[in-house]
C-alpha cells in the first residue's frame, strides 16, 4: 500500500510541474457513465497554446472564436496507472498541434484498486469510446477538433486497449485457459497488484461486448501491449486500420513473443518498431529522480538507458505515424 500511495502522490506532483513544452494548456473534466453504473471517467485533456483559453464557471475552457480543427488522439495508461501516466507523451502530442484526452479507467487506477477491474479488460475501451462521445458534442470541444482525424494510443493494458478499438477481439475462453499455464502465470502475475489468475477464471465472458471496435477512431498506437495470450489468428484479420506496435526486446512483464510480436503476426495492417537499447516494460512512465527501493520495478532503467531520450524517440515515432495515417 506504501508504494501505491507514494506513486500516487508522485504522478500529482509531477502533473503540477511546469510543463517543458511551453506551448501547451491544461484542463480536467469529469465525466459519468449513467449506462455502465454511474462510471466516473475522469479525463484531463491537452491542447495548443494557439487555441487561446478563456475563463468560464472557474475553469478554463477553449475559446469559441478559433476556427482551425486539431486532429484529436486518446489516452489509456497501463494496468494501476492513472490519467498522467503518459503526461510526457500528451505534452509532446499537445506542442505538435494535437488535442491529447487521457482517462482515467475506474477500479484500475494508483487511487482506485479494485481487484476485479484489473481484468475487466472490455471495459477500457468502452471508456475510451464513452470519452470520445463526450468530446465530440462538448459545446467548447467539438468545434476544434477535426472528427476525421480520431487516434488513440495506449500502454500495457492500454495498449491492448487501443486495439481492441482497433477491432482485435481477444478470446475469453483463451485467456482462462492461459492461466493454467506456466507462462500464463508468469505473465498474469504482475507488480502491481499480484496474480490475476483466480480473478480472470471468475471472469463472466458472456457479460463482454460482441463489438468493441469504435470506427470512428482511423489510426491505433499500442505500447507494450498486454493480454496477447488472449489472442488467436482467427480473429485478427479483420483489423484493416494502421496500427503502430512500439516494444522493447528487454521487455520482461509483456514479453515480445507471446505479445507485441505475436499482435503484429496477427494483424496484417500494423507496423512494429522495436526501442533501441534494451529498456523494460515501464520505461513509458514518467522519469522519476526519487523512489522507494520496492519502485525500482518502476523507475529504474537498464545501464545505458536514458528514459527521457526513450520519450523523446517514442513521441517522434508516434507522430510521424500519426501523421502520415490519418
Amino acid at each position: 500500500m506504501r508504494r501505491i500511495v507514494h506513486l500516487l502522490i508522485l504522478f500529482f506532483i509531477s502533473s503540477l510541474l511546469p510543463a517543458q513544452i511551453k506551448n501547451v494548456h491544461q484542463m480536467s473534466k469529469e465525466y459519468v457513465d449513467n449506462s455502465r453504473g454511474h462510471r466516473l471517467v475522469l479525463t484531463e485533456i491537452w491542447y495548443p497554446k494557439e487555441l487561446p483559453a478563456e475563463e468560464k464557471n472557474s475553469a478554463f475552457a477553449v475559446s469559441k472564436a478559433v476556427t482551425q480543427k486539431y486532429p484529436l488522439v486518446l489516452l489509456s495508461h497501463g494496468t494501476g496507472g492513472n490519467r498522467f501516466s503518459l503526461m510526457w507523451l500528451a505534452k509532446i502530442l499537445a506542442g505538435e498541434g494535437f488535442i491529447v484526452a487521457s482517462v482515467d479507467h475506474f477500479g484500475n487506477t494508483t487511487d482506485n484498486r479494485i481487484p476485479e477491474y484489473f481484468v475487466r479488460y472490455w471495459e477500457r475501451p468502452l471508456d475510451i469510446s464513452f470519452v470520445l462521445d463526450q468530446l465530440l458534442k462538448d459545446p467548447d470541444l467539438s468545434a476544434k477538433i477535426n472528427h476525421d482525424k480520431l487516434s488513440v494510443v495506449g500502454f500495457s493494458l492500454g495498449g491492448y486497449t487501443s486495439l481492441a478499438l482497433a477491432g482485435a477481439k481477444l478470446d475469453c475462453s483463451l485467456l482462462k485457459k492461459a492461466t493454467k499455464s506456466k507462462q500464463g502465470k508468469r505473465e498474469l502475475n504482475i507488480p502491481e497488484i499480484g496474480d490475476l489468475t483466480q480473478l480472470i477464471d471468475h471472469i463472466d465472458c458472456k457479460e463482454i461486448p460482441e463489438k468493441l471496435k469504435d470506427d470512428r477512431i482511423k489510426a491505433f498506437v499500442a505500447l507494450s501491449p498486454a493480454l496477447g495470450l488472449g489472442f488467436t489468428p482467427k480473429l485478427q484479420y479483420t483489423i484493416e486500420s494502421p496500427v503502430l506496435i512500439i516494444a522493447s526486446r528487454g521487455d520482461s512483464i509483456t514479453p515480445i513473443k507471446s505479445n507485441a510480436m505475436k499482435y503484429h503476426r496477427l494483424i496484417p495492417s500494423s507496423k512494429i518498431k522495436m526501442l533501441n537499447g534494451n529498456p523494460g516494460h515501464y520505461v513509458f512512465l514518467p522519469k522519476i529522480k526519487k523512489y522507494n527501493p520496492d519502485e525500482t520495478v518502476f523507475f529504474e532503467d537498464p545501464p545505458g538507458i536514458d528514459r527521457t531520450l526513450i520519450h523523446q524517440e517514442t513521441g517522434r515515432m508516434i507522430i510521424e505515424f500519426l501523421n502520415n495515417s490519418l
